[in-house]
């Protein structure tokens, strides 16, 4: 880029060295035209500084975005992994959980069941 301004300035300076001395002698109709073409290209060289140091604001802020992602990836990825342990600890644990729940309803007998009657024996 900064090759691409460099050349930019040296075409406006010599066109414009060339075209200042070169305008008296050409006629006034192409002359006026010719100056305002000369005037726009120093105007866009003296512009080229701001818009290169723009670009190299931009890139840099496009860089720390970047890293900015990077680093939530980075964050999404550890907590994940750790939501991924308590979740292979807590396993065990849910099944033997409904394991007891089976066993503690097979033992405990349920209100609604009939209590055996006296005096009646089973073969």
């Amino acid at each position: 880029m900064e090759e691409l301004l460099e050349g930019t300035r040296a075409v406006a300076h010599l066109a414009g060295k060339v075209g200042g001395e070169m305008v008296g002698a050409i006629p006034d109709p192409v002359a006026a035209p010719v100056a305002r073409m000369l005037d726009s290209l120093r105007q866009l060289s003296e512009l080229a500084p701001p818009m290169l140091a723009e670009f190299d604001v931009l890139v840099e802020e496009l860089h720390a975005q970047r890293l900015a992602v990077q680093a939530l990836q980075a964050e999404l990825s550890a907590f994940d992994h750790q939501m991924e342990v308590i979740e292979n600890a807590l396993t065990p644990l849910q099944s033997w959980t409904h394991q007891w729940s089976r066993l503690r309803q097979l033992l405990t007998p349920t209100p609604f069941e009939e209590p055996p009657k006296p005096g009646l024996t089973e073969p």
